[in-house]
């Protein structure tokens, strides 16, 4: 049985085939942050993270015609994605840091805050963001993915093709792996001083 919101973006991808810049507008509008999460989890990149976002739109704009199944359009944007990020990926030679700011971007609360909290989230995301580079690309994207705030673990496990516990598994490691890798690193400084 369909919801109402799948209906609607069935309409909405509809509209968007037949040309309608509104509706694919909207689409685009409305995964935005998950893709973002996505596209950030293959190329653990936050520097080129805007130029492939921007051929990922571009790409929508000129394949949305191919999509015969509407109620598709999560997973086929999933895969176009990932795809253009890791065409991305592998075009490049070498890999600049990320920086906590895009990271802070791609969060709700990063504009609640203060000056003074904004810097120590930044500096809390970039620790977060250089054991998260570390990971492997399955569970990097994963990680991404569930903090990006935009999807259940029901369309989280759709967008990477995989079974919810399958995903839910990657995420309990991913998070596991980070943690491991931060404190990992305050040991490092304690022993250190």
């Amino acid at each position: 049985m369909k919801t109402e919101r799948t209906q609607n973006e069935s309409a909405l991808v509809c509209a968007a085939r037949e040309g309608d810049k509104e509706a694919l507008n909207t689409l685009l509008l409305r995964h935005w942050r998950w893709l973002k999460a996505l596209v950030y989890g293959v190329l653990a990149d936050a520097q080129d993270l805007d130029d492939v976002m921007q051929n990922v739109c571009l790409r929508v704009v000129t394949r949305i015609h191919t999509l015969r199944e509407p109620e598709c359009f999560r997973a086929w944007l999933a895969i176009l994605a990932r795809r253009e990020a890791i065409k991305h990926y592998r075009s490049k030679t070498r890999r600049p840091d990320p920086t906590a700011d895009d990271f802070v971007a791609m969060s709700a609360s990063g504009a609640q805050c203060g000056p003074l909290e904004r810097l120590e989230q930044r500096e809390l995301c970039r620790k977060v963001l250089d054991a998260v580079e570390t990971l492997p690309e399955i569970y990097r994207e994963v990680f991404m993915l569930a903090h990006s705030g935009a999807l259940t673990y029901a369309q989280m496990a759709e967008v990477l093709d995989v079974p919810v516990t399958t995903m839910q598994i990657r995420l309990v490691r991913a998070r596991r792996m980070v943690q491991d890798r931060l404190i990992d690193r305050n040991k490092q400084k304690v022993h250190e001083r």
